[in-house]
């Protein structure tokens, strides 16, 4: 499957596979300076990349499970979509469901995201 993406920023990461065989590509924070994520608070974090996905097709955006279950961060609407007609920014809103403060740095894995055919 052939992805289009633009880089909206000089600075900003091609999404990655873990593997040849990873169902998911992760998405990585692009921002210039550390986020802080308060217990129960939520932040919308920046990826610097617009996708073309083909058509017939959605980008489910999930969690990674290394940072929702040793970090407590999970996408605040649980699983996000990206449709195939949208052009804009890939945002991923991540909540905290811990009882500490989290950072997010720029280049963290904030999210995989898995297309879907519908």
């Amino acid at each position: 499957m052939e992805l289009k993406i633009k880089m909206l920023d000089e600075h900003a990461i091609l999404p990655t596979r873990g593997s040849e065989k990873a169902a998911g590509w992760d998405l990585y924070a692009n921002i210039p300076d550390p986020i802080v994520i308060a217990p129960g608070k939520m932040a919308k974090i920046s990826s610097g990349i617009a996708i073309e996905l083909p058509e017939g097709t959605f980008g489910g955006i999930f969690a990674r499970s290394g940072l929702s279950t040793k970090k407590g961060l999970r996408p605040a609407n649980c699983v996000g979509v990206v449709d195939s007609t949208y052009r804009g920014e890939v945002f991923v809103a991540l909540h905290n469901d811990s009882d500490e403060i989290k950072y997010i740095h720029h280049k963290d894995r904030i999210a995989q995201m898995i297309i879907m055919e519908y």
